[in-house]
């Protein structure tokens, strides 16, 4: 399997960024970078790697969990562009490293539009960074629960035209979205805005199945440094896609989701994040 992510073991030196922005905290916890060390990129610092170990500990499995993430994302980035996408919004998407989505994109069409959302001020002057001198993509600092804010930024109004189809992106982000915060009805907040022929892509952790234990045991851990994750069941994540029709094979454990080859979705009860795609049809 050719890896979209490029992932790697990493190490524990940290990068030399000439013209960092001066409002990222190399000493304070981001979960945006720890995603980025897990997944074996260079925006990440020692707090970032130290908690990430602590998860390993208890979920050797962790790095492979998100690259069958990065995995899903490339195939489902792919449906979408062949079905004629052009334009992308990403709800809470951390640092957009490793092959994420506006390389995905631009490999295909360098004049796709995408904007990155991200509540976390140095995930979004990070994003930035990367970012710099690409004029077809941006990342807003927005809470991605609040739609209205969201779908009113001049980055967002500027790059995307919601009169032709969207890919609506939320990546290993929902389960972050508390139910008091009413994630499915946020989410119809953006559906409404969206054109026929949009797609919403979603990754979401679960405790269905008999990872179930060791699924609480990484929520335990999160609660030491960050909000507490939501994971949920496949029936509680399908009232997310409320108004899109889910296309086959539904909602899956991660590698089961359209596998390049029949043996990439060997094992694939192991990775405990579902993925499904759905697509927006006329009323």
């Amino acid at each position: 399997m050719t890896d979209p992510t490029g992932a790697h073991a990493g190490n524990d030196v940290d990068a030399i960024f000439d013209d960092l922005p001066s409002n990222i905290d190399t000493d304070v916890f981001s979960v945006a970078r720890l995603y980025d060390f897990l997944l074996g990129g260079k925006h990440n610092f020692a707090p970032d790697r130290d908690f990430g170990r602590q998860l390993l500990a208890i979920e050797p499995n962790g790095r492979m969990i998100l690259q069958q993430n990065r995995y899903f994302l490339a195939r489902a980035i792919r449906v979408m562009l062949d079905d004629g996408v052009r334009q992308f919004l990403d709800l809470g998407s951390g640092i957009p490293t490793q092959n994420y989505v506006h390389e995905l994109a631009h490999a295909v069409d360098p004049a796709a539009k995408i904007v990155y959302i991200d509540n976390d001020p140095p995930a979004v002057s990070h994003s930035n960074y990367i970012l710099r001198g690409d004029d077809n993509a941006g990342a807003v600092l927005a809470d991605m629960i609040d739609a209205e804010r969201v779908l009113g930024d001049p980055t967002v109004k500027s790059l995307i035209d919601f009169d032709k189809p969207v890919g609506l992106t939320a990546l290993a982000a929902w389960h972050f979205v508390d139910d008091g915060d009413d994630p499915a009805g946020v989410l119809g907040a953006y559906r409404r805005m969206l054109a026929p022929g949009s797609y919403l892509a979603l990754t979401h952790a679960t405790i269905d199945g008999a990872t179930g234990d060791l699924v609480r045991n990484v929520q335990s851990q999160y609660q030491a440094v960050m909000k507490n994750p939501s994971p949920r069941t496949r029936e509680e994540i399908a009232a997310f896609f409320e108004g899109f029709r889910i296309l086959e094979p539904g909602i899956v454990n991660l590698p089961a989701w359209r596998p390049d080859k029949p043996e990439d979705a060997v094992g694939a009860e192991n990775v405990w994040f579902y993925g499904a795609l759905g697509k927006l049809t006329a009323a």
